[in-house]
């Protein structure tokens, strides 16, 4: 149970992480596409991809493990009363 609740939350910050890199490579192609490829666009192409890797990764390690966190905890509370049920023979949860 531990580890599909650790799995669960890098999912979340994985999932964070590469969301956020996605889209920072397309908003860095941006400047590229309309602009040709120029020494300005060159450096807003690189800016951008910087920017957007600090941002995805702050955010994946700050939002994202919270999120997966509580989503793990919450597996990890069902399940476990899943476990403490079947144990105890009961065949439903308790109202």
């Amino acid at each position: 149970m531990h580890r599909k609740s650790r799995s669960r939350e890098g999912m979340v910050v994985r999932g964070m992480a590469w969301g956020g890199l996605t889209v920072g490579v397309c908003a860095a192609l941006v400047p590229v596409a309309f602009g040709g490829l120029k020494w300005w666009t060159a450096v807003g192409f690189f800016g951008l991809l910087g920017f957007f890797y600090l941002f995805s990764a702050n955010l994946a390690n700050s939002v994202g493990d919270s999120l997966g966190y509580n989503w793990g905890q919450s597996l990890l509370r069902k399940r476990w009363e899943r476990f403490v049920r079947e144990r105890d023979g009961e065949s439903e949860p308790p109202r």
